[in-house]
């Protein structure tokens, strides 16, 4: 059974991360958790007490403080305290902001071993709060490493309520074969992820609607995201010296790309 009991929210007191806290609030309520607001640097208690009273006065919340390397403090934070999820943004900046992914959120998305909740365009999602939403996706390659991420993803739409959708990037489709191009090439590779996909469904024994989409991973999903008016999408991540699957190797763009929060395990 997923648990958010314990949710880390590493704050360094900028808009992106006050953009967070009303999806902290929101996870929070919906999973009875304890947040601890915890930052990494050079600040007073004081400081940090009154961002949880202004922000957080409503919530559960423990303030704790660290010197050391963000990122390294956050995840092994995370490992000593049974934290069950890891919200922060991920810290993009101006017009190319679906470019950037901050450093110290890379490094957690990598090392951490919980589940690790993003956003890019925090500051634009609040009809997306947890509280509202409707529908998730989840996104996946067709490999069988794929499989728990769908029951996962299956059990939080369950516990949830939401409308549940995989998304799947068809590999070599409209930038090698295109349904103008090869349109019989573009229907069997269109086929074949779909065979590959119901197997996937079956071992997670989980039956839910698939988008197709063709080109690249992260701007289709994208795309296939906003046409279904998604509020959460989840990816698999992999786990640390993992081999890459091709969507491991693209979930950062992904991450960075996603027009609604993403939950990467």
């Amino acid at each position: 059974m997923i648990d958010f009991k314990r949710i880390l929210f590493p704050v360094d007191f900028s808009d992106q991360t006050r953009a967070v806290v009303p999806f902290v609030r929101a996870m929070a309520k919906c999973f009875d958790s304890e947040v601890t607001v915890f930052h990494v640097g050079s600040t007073d208690s004081a400081e940090l007490d009154g961002f949880v009273a202004q922000e957080l006065p409503h919530t559960l919340t423990v303030a704790q403080l660290a010197q050391g390397d963000p990122a390294q403090e956050i995840v092994e934070f995370a490992q000593q305290n049974q934290i069950g999820l890891i919200m922060l943004p991920t810290h993009g900046y101006g017009p190319f902001r679906a470019l950037l992914l901050g450093s110290v959120t890379a490094k957690v998305l990598h090392d951490a071993h919980c589940p690790v909740w993003t956003g890019v365009h925090a500051a634009e999602m609040t009809s997306h709060s947890p509280d509202r939403w409707k529908r998730m996706a989840c996104a996946v390659d067709t490999d069988e490493r794929d499989v728990p991420v769908i029951q996962w993803a299956a059990e939080f739409a369950r516990m949830q309520k939401l409308e549940l959708r995989l998304i799947h990037a068809v590999a070599g489709a409209s930038w090698v074969f295109t349904s103008e191009s090869d349109p019989s090439m573009y229907e069997f590779l269109l086929h074949a992820a779909r065979e590959r996909l119901a197997k996937l469904q079956e071992q997670a024994g989980v039956t839910v609607e698939v988008d197709l989409v063709a080109g690249g991973v992260g701007p289709s999903i994208h795309q296939a995201a906003l046409a279904s008016d998604t509020d959460l999408i989840v990816v698999g991540r992999g786990t640390p010296h993992q081999g890459l699957g091709r969507l491991r190797s693209n979930a950062y763009a992904i991450i960075r790309e996603a027009p609604c929060p993403v939950i990467s395990v």
